[in-house]
């Protein structure tokens, strides 16, 4: 998970969310099979990273639905997870991003 996590937080810092995404999705589906408490939690961050790659291609309604599931999930994150600092990271650059490009909008999909 932790290598899973770094190339994670690098794609983000690179702006390249299309490939956070996909990074991530590899490690959710085999969660996912085997019901793993984190199973949740990479959910929301692929949605997350997802709703950055729809913005850069102009579709902010659905970035902002994205970014919704983002935050249904992100209760997951909790002390005590494995990799947590990591974990941690990530949403600290997520939540600079929506800051910098989701925040200026009202939108009735918008968590805030």
């Amino acid at each position: 998970m932790k290598e899973i996590l770094q190339a994670f937080i690098q794609n983000l810092k690179e702006e390249r969310f299309a490939e956070a995404h996909e990074v991530m999705e590899h490690q959710w589906k085999v969660y996912k099979k085997c019901n793993h408490p984190l199973t949740k939690l990479l959910k929301g961050y692929i949605n997350g990273a997802t709703a950055f790659e729809l913005l850069r291609r102009g579709k902010r309604e659905g970035a902002e639905r994205l970014w919704a599931v983002y935050e249904k999930y992100l209760p997951a994150l909790q002390k005590g997870i494995e990799e947590y600092t990591l974990f941690v990271e990530a949403d600290s650059l997520l939540q600079a991003l929506k800051r910098e490009r989701l925040s200026s909008v009202d939108s009735k999909y918008l968590v805030r």
